[in-house]
């Protein structure tokens, strides 16, 4: 381990590059000395004169460090104890940007390096996994396909043995047929796993860099299954059913209690959904919820999709603060580093998700967005707010992050 570039605090001994509260930012450049190690640590450097941040920088080519820290192309770069990238040199603009938003480096919405769906093998949940892959596929992420099983008499054949490794079984067969048949048009050469649950498929066989699948059954009541599943992943991919009864399902027990507890993203994604990317997003919080990092989370997600962020809110005529409020998104907007414009915009309805939906027809939303710091606003939204005729008449995907739970 070389220092190349080092600001000591008054006392030495308090910094050891992974200490809080010392006002430092820690830095590990992983490299072989090389021409793209050196010029990544210049560029380090150059980003902590522009974002004006105290650094302490190290520099590390030991091979068993880099393979502790589970990095598999050089160079790559830690920021704060976490690997923000590997095998590139960014801008000095682009470092500068991860330094100030090092809030954002425990945050799940922001690596989403695993993306699961959760499945009931239904017309439903083939077009959530067919949506989860093509977000998986533009990630360059893990996918993994979940089925929460409750009983043990599920599945269309019956196990001989009558123990629960039985129906397990049966179930990861009946998991991985469908995963094969639902991917199958998208070109996706599916393997099923092989002795143990859970091993990785085969990959696509197409040309160029695609998703690891994975399968997994998890076992207990769906909501509590996939409530405590959903700490393993970085979003959380559901199925609802759109026109007709969309209701029923996304507001069913199961996707409320989950929607409700996850310790991750969860997207709800509709029968008649198809993906095309999201340029338009529109990112709905009370203000009581609003703080900084909610508002970099959702920068985070829409920075991947070059998409433009719509900041909505719904109230009563006559709010006191209005435009106090409206500074502090686009002072925290303005934090993160996007260089799309700000967009805010008030709406006078006392039917929050009703004055949402009119908005989001009107500007083309691709994405509806609840950032919440308080799980208080979700329940509010979801049992005083929302009508059912306004649901039943819209495909638009649901995304609900709770900022205070998004974390690694």
């Amino acid at each position: 381990m070389k220092e190349i570039a080092t600001i000591l605090p008054s006392n030495p001994a308090e910094c050891t590059g992974h200490c809080q509260g010392c006002g430092k930012t820690h830095v590990k450049i992983f490299g072989a000395y090389d021409t793209t190690s050196r010029l990544l640590g210049a560029r380090v450097r150059l980003a902590l004169e522009a974002a004006e941040m105290d650094g302490k920088v190290l520099e590390v080519a030991d091979p068993i460090a880099i393979q502790s820290e589970g990095i598999s192309v050089l160079p790559a770069l830690m920021i704060e104890g976490n690997v923000v990238l590997q095998g590139l040199v960014p801008s000095v603009h682009e470092i500068a940007r991860l330094m100030k938003n090092k809030d954002l480096l425990t945050s799940k919405i922001f690596h989403l390096r695993t993306i699961s769906v959760a499945v009931d093998m239904s017309d439903v949940s083939a077009n959530a996994l067919t949506f989860a892959w093509k977000i998986a596929e533009r990630m360059e992420g893990k996918l993994e396909i979940v089925y929460a099983m409750d009983s043990i008499f599920e599945g269309s054949v019956p196990s001989a043995s009558g123990f629960l490794s039985g129906y397990s079984k049966t179930m990861q067969a009946e998991l991985d047929g469908f995963i094969s048949e639902t991917l199958q048009p998208l070109g996706v050469h599916y393997m099923p796993p092989g002795k143990f649950a859970g091993e990785p498929g085969e990959m696509n066989k197409q040309a160029g860099k695609q998703p690891q699948i994975s399968s997994r059954v998890v076992y207990g009541a769906p909501d509590v299954a996939l409530t405590e599943y959903s700490k393993k992943t970085d979003l959380l991919v559901m199925g609802a059913t759109g026109r007709g009864g969309l209701t029923k399902k996304l507001f069913g027990s199961v996707s409320v209690e989950v929607s409700k507890s996850a310790h991750c993203p969860v997207l709800f994604v509709a029968k008649e959904a198809e993906f095309r990317g999201f340029d338009n997003i529109l990112y709905a919080s009370d203000f009581d919820s609003l703080n900084p990092l909610s508002v970099k989370q959702t920068v985070s997600f829409a920075r991947r999709f070059d998409a433009q962020i719509h900041f909505v809110h719904v109230g009563p005529g006559g709010e006191k603060d209005l435009d106090a409020q409206r500074e502090r998104f686009e002072a925290s907007f303005g934090e993160s580093g996007y260089d799309k414009p700000f967009i805010f915009s008030k709406m006078v309805s006392e039917d929050i998700v009703g004055a949402l939906y009119e908005y989001a027809f009107y500007h083309r939303i691709d994405l509806l967005v609840f950032v919440t710091h308080h799980r208080s606003f979700w329940d509010s939204v979801l049992h005083k707010s929302i009508t059912n005729e306004v649901l039943a008449s819209s495909d638009l995907p649901l995304l609900v992050i709770h900022s205070d739970d998004d974390l690694v």
